[in-house]
């Protein structure tokens, strides 16, 4: 994937400022990068330091990150799945056969700060900067493997524990779109989740099972079970104890905060059911004395 964050070695005191010339960035306008800079610095040794501390670095604390991400030249495309950034030659251009980047500082503890910045090939590259290279999408991946996503919990209707053989019993389980924070610890990245189920697997009990693209619905009265959105299925003989369960799969997108772009998560993350206990019973007519 042609979206990856590169580690480097960044000597600028003022990383708020990014007008200047960016001797610690290597650029290829053909390729879609997003480059991110690490800082590295120490405090002055003051009359104060002890003798001990003579020719010791004495951390400033935390330190920014910086990410460029590419510009396109048609604005980010509608994700589909299998492509970040722009495609290749559609990135805009700038100053003397430069590239357009969006530049995000993320500092721990701020909100991340952007702006858009001309990187021209003659700028010069740190000769002594170290590339270990980090996959955003890939951690982004493996933030959406770790987070909690709600228990496939499912509901059955009519209630109580009991259905009939030839009824149409209705099956939903609670499963909503929703968004979750997450910190990239490798590079102190701030990301925001953006989860929703895309495909569920019902499992009836009795050897069958039928798969939807939503989350089913409850039963109220007047409503029609034949009309959209209900999931339902008809017994055909009784059982003592079915044990009746949903798989949720669920899909995300994710994007740094402070930028407006979403990314999609090239991989899904399913979450198998806790089984219910369903008695399948045979109603059998029956004359009663009128109570007139």
């Amino acid at each position: 994937m042609a979206f990856m964050l590169m580690l480097l070695g960044h000597p600028s005191p003022g990383w708020a400022n990014h007008g200047g010339a960016h001797s610690d960035v290597t650029v290829d306008p053909n390729q879609n990068v997003l480059t991110a800079t690490a800082e590295q610095s120490s405090n002055p040794i003051t009359e104060q330091d002890t003798s001990e501390n003579v020719g010791q670095e004495v951390s400033t604390g935390p330190q920014p990150v910086v990410i460029y991400k590419p510009v396109c030249l048609r604005g980010d495309p509608t994700h589909d799945g299998s492509a970040f950034g722009c495609p290749s030659g559609e990135q805009l251009g700038c100053g003397e056969g430069g590239s357009v980047f969006t530049v995000y500082v993320t500092m721990p503890g701020r909100p991340t700060e952007s702006s858009t910045e001309c990187i021209e090939p003659g700028d010069p590259v740190d000769p002594g900067a170290q590339t270990p290279t980090v996959d955003i999408p890939g951690e982004a991946l493996s933030a959406f493997k770790r987070v909690e996503l709600p228990a496939s919990t499912i509901e059955i209707q009519p209630p109580g524990g009991e259905t009939l053989v030839n009824f149409k019993t209705i099956l939903s389980t609670q499963a909503e779109r929703h968004q979750i924070p997450v910190t990239l610890e490798k590079v102190k990245i701030n990301l925001v989740l953006e989860v929703w189920p895309s495909h569920f697997v019902w499992h009836h009990g009795d050897g069958t099972e039928q798969e939807s693209a939503v989350a089913g619905v409850k039963w109220t009265e007047g409503a029609d079970v034949d009309s959209a959105g209900f999931i339902t299925h008809v017994y055909t003989t009784t059982l003592d104890a079915a044990q009746v369960s949903v798989d949720t799969t669920w899909s995300a997108q994710f994007k740094v905060v402070g930028d407006k772009d979403w990314r999609p998560v090239d991989g899904t993350v399913t979450k198998v059911g806790a089984p219910a206990t369903l008695g399948v019973l045979e109603a059998k007519p029956q004359l009663v004395t009128s109570p007139n």
